[in-house]
């Protein structure tokens, strides 16, 4: 402790937040378009039902 490489109180936060970040950002950007995705296959799957059963 206290040594010359310690990463100071500024680096630690930095650091910190760019992992909290990456793991808000990351998880996101993998599950947003899955839902994305999910939606509109649903959205195609109703419209071409009720054009068969009309």
């Amino acid at each position: 402790m206290g040594g010359a490489d310690d990463p100071s109180t500024g680096d630690a936060l930095i650091t910190f937040l760019l992992v909290g970040g990456a793991g808000v950002v990351i998880p996101a950007a993998v599950v947003l378009p899955l839902v994305g995705l999910g939606i509109w296959l649903t959205h195609v799957w109703r419209r071409r039902r009720a054009r068969h059963s009309a």
